[in-house]
C-alpha cells in the first residue's frame, strides 16, 4: 500500500487524475465522426468533473451521516469518503441537462463517454488499491493480499488476509472497457454503447461487491446499497438497449 508518492502526491489523486486525461482524450477522439466538436467535448467533461466531485462526496455523506459531527464536517472532502456511484449518477444527470441546452443527443454523447468511463474506472481502482481504500472481506483464497498494519483493512480484521476487491473492480473496469469498443465493430443504434456500459458495470459492481466488506448499516436484505444501485443499472441498460433496437430506432 502506498497512499503517497514521493510523500508529497496523493496516490489517489494522481490515479483519478491520469483517468481524467485518458478519458477527456478518448472522448475527443470518439467524437469526431459524430460532428461534436472538441470544445463541446470539453464543456462537458468539466461538468462531468464538477458534478461527479459533488456526486461521490454528497452519496458518501448521504449513507454515512452518523460520520459527520459537526455536520460541517462533511465539506470536508480531503478527510476522505466518496462513493464511486455517486459520481456516475450525477455525472450522467449534468451531461443529459447540458445536452438539452446544447440540441446534442444524449445518447450520442453517452456512447462517446462510455469507454472512457470505465478506463478511468480500471485506472482509478489502482488507485484506490494504493490508497488502502474499498478492500475486501477476509479470505484464504490465493488472490487474498494483506495490507500492512497501519491500513484500514487490518485495522478492520487485525491483519488477515483480505479480497483485494479494488484490483477486482480495475480488472473489470478495463475488461468491460475493451468489449465495449469490440462491440462497436458492429453497426448497432444510438444508445447501444451507452446500454451495455450500464447493464456490464451494473453487472460487475454487483459481483463484485459480494466480495467487498461494508459496514453492517450499509446493507439490505443481504445485498450493499451499491448492489440494490447495480441492480437498477442493469435494468436501466436493459431497457436502453431494448429502445433502441426497436424498429425505427435511431442508427449510429
Amino acid at each position: 500500500m502506498h497512499p503517497e508518492l514521493f510523500g508529497v502526491i496523493k496516490s489517489y489523486g494522481l490515479a483519478l487524475a491520469i483517468s481524467f486525461g485518458l478519458g477527456m482524450w478518448l472522448s475527443v477522439r470518439r467524437a469526431r465522426p459524430h460532428g461534436i466538436g472538441a470544445e463541446t467535448v470539453l464543456d462537458l467533461i468539466f461538468g462531468v468533473l464538477v458534478s461527479s466531485i459533488v456526486g461521490v462526496r454528497a452519496f458518501y455523506v448521504a449513507t454515512h451521516a452518523s460520520e459527520f459531527d459537526p455536520w460541517y464536517r462533511a465539506l470536508f472532502i480531503w478527510d476522505g469518503g466518496l462513493t464511486l456511484y455517486g459520481g456516475i449518477l450525477a455525472a450522467m444527470a449534468t451531461v443529459w441537462w447540458m445536452c438539452r441546452q446544447r440540441g446534442i443527443p444524449f445518447l450520442t454523447i453517452a456512447d462517446v463517454f462510455a469507454p472512457g468511463v470505465m478506463l478511468g474506472i480500471g485506472v482509478t481502482r489502482i488507485g484506490c488499491f494504493m490508497a488502502g481504500c474499498c478492500f475486501g472481506r477476509p479470505s484464504t483464497c490465493a488472490l487474498a493480499v494483506h495490507f500492512p498494519s497501519e491500513a484500514p483493512a487490518s485495522l478492520t480484521f487485525g491483519g488477515r488476509a483480505v479480497h483485494p476487491t479494488q484490483l477486482y473492480a480495475s480488472a473489470a473496469g478495463f475488461a468491460i472497457f475493451g468489449l465495449l469498443l469490440l462491440a462497436e465493430r458492429w453497426p448497432s443504434g444510438r444508445g447501444t454503447t451507452f446500454g451495455r456500459f450500464l447493464a456490464l458495470y451494473g453487472l460487475a459492481r454487483l459481483v463484485e461487491d459480494f466480495f467487498r466488506y461494508y459496514e453492517p448499516s450499509q446493507m439490505l436484505l443481504g445485498l450493499s446499497n451499491n448492489q440494490w444501485l447495480s441492480v437498477l443499472l442493469i435494468v436501466a441498460g436493459a431497457l436502453v438497449m431494448f429502445r433502441v433496437r426497436r424498429p425505427g430506432a435511431a442508427r449510429g
